[in-house]
């Protein structure tokens, strides 16, 4: 017996050092890394918010644990455990100090797994830290900061006491049962008086969980009304949040019957107790605020909520940053970007975006392709595309940029560049960046990378990583990261240093875990280097009386751009640069760990000017501007064309801004009217400003210019003799509509899969709304309609045998088009594609 026992003994000693060991290893780790990074103030708040919520809820749930299993334990007389010795069987009495040992480490057992799953330290962080937004709302007269910071902390300690309280209970009933204090006697359930005292103090405690829901009930219902679109209104105000104070009041007096009753022994008592405020619950939570919001007891219903109304666009305007928009025009202290000269629009217009761009590459699966594409086709489908797409001028050309990784491990990552401006798409292979003989490994730290990699310190002076100068360096790693490999790290050519967290993600989240990251990844190049670009957002889905919008597959009611990581591809350098106004969650961070931000008048001009438009809080301005307008103008009705935004934003043009070429986006509004209301502008650069652009001109009415688009892009398709088969391989391209120097002009491609499944654009259509050209170049289009294009887009030998082919093929159709209106006598017909192909020949008709 002795020997077992110190059997078990040893082992628990063994799994708590080991434990132990694990623990103190990662936290060498982690402060190894966030010292390298710069960060180390990072580290010890990480220390400090997980000892005070993890440790505070093991504390606080052993103690619970402890009080419920200590009041089992007290019915326990005694207990016996039957040995043998030899052929004689013992019974041996386990004394009541074991008993009382072994109640306390379940305890702690309990308590510890409790404490688990409480990883969210960054709520406590911004709890301690927040700053204040210094804005009331005023139907509790609470900092917006309240439900920003405090409110998701609070419901975390909620469904923690929730989880323990019902875990407790069921273990405690489990336990009665067991030891026979709480069973059935024929259909009766019988307990003694200890297990009934016992239960009705859970019982308490589960009224007041549910007074403490109610409260919550209340803040949440300022997130989410009655109203359409959770719209916060009279009826929620003035009754339903009343009765949620009632009923959280209620609760608590409940619980302090059940437990007088119940300890008394008065179960009729608290029985009806229990049911009076299960049936208060639904009567009136629900029954009396529905009631009243039908008639005109809360007063006219059509004029009651406009006050709520209001409040919505107000909080909405705020919550998305919609006083950040710019408009042209105006008295501002940025200056806005130059409309897009017509001239030079041909080269600096993408006619591809993120969503086409991949099919113009022959992505696809090919239908019929010699063995030369095939095996072509083999290989890239050995590479996948590892970020979005980054966009560049390239000989005054835009161009977009991917980075592919290749499946096999022993296969180098690729570059290439795409001229976007041309119909037909063909990469142009560019040599790995930054590739450093110190390390040879590119990239150091890149999207998806796992695993790390051991470099020479004094070789590598620009990486930042964990030195393994000293064998307890190497021994914690080892341990921490279980790799036995890094023991012998020291038996490398000079100084080991270990570079961790190689994916671009962790390693921004790790240093910014209080934002939200943008779902595209960017590629951007600047003096030969390669960089990892990442918006970072201030979000959150408790802020009160605010529009709820859907971004990135979460559902958040504050969304505003708060910082740009920028991450070098070959060294692992972070560097988040703040916006110019940020918000209080990005003043948080700031205050508390400057050394982690980067003012944007440190970094390279030629970097700044690159970066790319931060479209995810663009997306979401431009829907709350397009609801409720702007403070300036008060509540105008405006709404995005439809499926303006499917696939991801338009596609990017290049805007001149102070005679830097900055990456832009545009989109146009439209009114009631269904005509453009403008055009809101989406730059890049240093600025990141959304800029809106009125319509000064007679309103172009969209469905008329879409249908001059397909007038014309109909009489382009083909002949209507043509196949079913061909037809289906022709899609119209989305439309783009580009603020430029003639006005409001709308850009529609036309796309044709070819037999070998390659995409080219085959028409480029654009309208002013009243004249359309159409051309098979966005050059011959922008001719077309009388515009001057100055150093249009070269072809290459292959863009002019594709665009020979094109001709041709499109002159066969029209002709034998020609030849069967003329066979039927349909006149009108044939003048119709006479004239089609005068312009397939570059003679349109005068």
């Amino acid at each position: 017996m002795r020997a077992r026992s110190l059997l078990v003994i040893v082992v628990a000693v063994a799994a708590v050092l080991l434990l132990v060991g694990r623990t103190a290893t990662a936290l060498i780790v982690d402060h190894a890394w966030f010292e390298a990074m710069g960060a180390p103030s990072l580290f010890w708040e990480q220390v400090i918010d997980t000892l005070l919520l993890q440790g505070g809820a093991w504390i606080a749930g052993s103690l619970f644990a402890f009080a419920n299993l200590h009041a089992v334990r007290r019915t326990i007389l005694a207990v016996a455990v039957p040995s043998r010795v030899a052929n004689i069987e013992l019974t041996a009495m386990i004394p009541g100090r074991r008993l009382l040992s072994g109640t306390i480490v379940l305890a702690l057992i309990v308590g510890a797994i409790l404490a688990i799953p409480l990883t969210n330290w960054e709520d406590l962080a911004l709890v301690r830290h927040g700053v204040p937004f210094g804005e009331i709302e005023g139907i509790f007269d609470r900092d917006l900061g309240h439900y920003v910071y405090w409110l998701p902390f609070e419901e975390t300690m909620y469904l923690w006491a929730l989880v323990s309280i019902v875990s407790l209970t069921a273990m405690v009933l489990v336990l009665y049962a067991l030891t026979r204090s709480l069973r059935l006697e024929g259909r009766r359930l019988a307990a003694s008086n200890h297990v009934r005292r016992h239960l009705s103090v859970l019982g308490a405690l589960v009224l007041l969980l549910l007074a403490w829901s109610y409260r919550l009930d209340g803040f949440d219902l300022l997130l989410q009304g009655s109203g359409p679109d959770g719209l916060f209104l009279h009826v929620d105000h003035r009754v339903t949040l009343r009765m949620d104070s009632v009923l959280s009041y209620g609760s608590a007096i409940a619980a302090l019957i059940i437990l007088r009753t119940g300890w008394a022994g008065q179960l009729r008592a608290a029985f009806v107790t229990l049911t009076v405020v299960l049936v208060a619950a639904v009567g009136l939570r629900h029954a009396v605020p529905a009631v009243l919001a039908r008639g005109e007891t809360l007063g006219d219903p059509s004029r009651r909520d406009r006050d709520y109304i209001a409040a919505r666009a107000l909080y909405s305007r705020r919550a998305f940053d919609v006083d950040g928009m710019r408009i042209v025009g105006a008295d501002t202290s940025v200056r806005a970007p130059l409309p897009a000269p017509t001239s030079t629009l041909a080269r600096r217009a993408a006619l591809w975006d993120a969503s086409t761009l991949p099919a113009g590459l022959g992505e696809s699966e090919p239908v019929a392709a010699s063995a030369r594409t095939a095996r072509a086709a083999v290989t890239e489908k050995q590479f996948v595309d590892v970020a979005g797409l980054g966009w560049e001028l390239v000989d005054d050309q835009l161009t977009a940029l991917r980075v592919r990784r290749p499946i096999a491990a022993s296969e180098s990552w690729r570059l290439a560049l795409v001229n976007v401006a041309t119909p037909v798409l063909r990469d142009s292979s560019l040599t790995v960046p930054g590739r450093a003989d110190a390390h040879d490994v590119w990239p150091l730290v890149g999207p998806g990378v796992q695993g790390s990699r051991i470099l020479d310190a004094d070789t590598a002076t620009e990486v930042p990583g964990a030195l393994l100068d000293t064998r307890q360096a190497r021994m914690a790693h080892a341990w921490a990261m279980r790799d036995l490999a890094l023991l012998d790290a020291d038996s490398l050519a000079g100084v080991p240093l270990l570079v961790s967290h190689r994916d671009v993600r962790d390693r921004v989240r790790r240093l910014m875990p209080v934002f939200e990251q943008s779902e595209q990844l960017f590629p951007v190049r600047s003096e030969g280097q390669l960089y990892w670009v990442l918006h970072l957002y201030s979000a959150s889905d408790r802020y009160p009386l605010s529009q709820r919008w859907q971004i990135d597959g979460g559902v958040y009611t504050y969304f505003k751009r708060a910082a740009t990581a920028i991450v070098d591809a070959s060294t692992g350098r972070v560097r988040v640069v703040p916006v110019a106004r940020p918000d209080p969650v990005a003043r948080t961070w700031m205050t508390r760990l400057p050394r982690l931000f980067t003012p944007v008048s440190a970094l390279p001009p030629a970097l700044v000017a690159a970066l790319p438009p931060a479209s995810e809080s663009a997306l979401a301005q431009l829907r709350t501007f397009a609801r409720y307008g702007a403070r300036s103008e008060g509540d105008v009705v405006r709404h995005l064309p439809d499926s303006a935004l499917a696939g991801g934003v338009p596609a990017p043009v290049m805007l001149d801004q102070a005679g830097t070429p900055q990456l832009s986006w545009s989109v146009a509004l439209l009114d009631e009217a269904e005509g453009i209301a403008g055009v809101a502008t989406v730059t890049g650069g240093a600025d990141q400003v959304t800029w809106w652009s009125p319509s000064v001109a007679p309103s172009i009415r969209w469905p008329v210019a879409l249908d001059r688009l397909r007038a014309f892009d109909d009489s382009l398709l083909g002949p209507a003799a043509d196949s079913s088969r061909r037809e289906l391989r022709v899609r119209r391209g989305r439309v783009s509509s580009i603020s430029t120097s003639r006005g409001v002009l709308l850009v529609q491609p036309v796309q044709i899969t070819r037999a070998n499944g390659r995409v080219v654009v085959s028409r480029v259509a654009i309208t002013d709304g009243t004249a359309v050209g159409v051309g098979g170049t966005l050059a011959a289009a922008l001719t077309m309609l009388g515009e001057t294009v100055v150093g249009s887009v070269p072809a290459g030998s292959a863009d002019r045998r594709d665009d020979v082919e094109r001709i041709e093929g499109d002159a066969a159709r029209w002709y034998e088009r020609m030849r069967q209106a003329m066979k039927q006598g349909n006149w009108s017909a044939f003048g119709a594609a006479f004239d089609s192909l005068g312009r397939v020949l570059g003679r349109p008709p005068q």
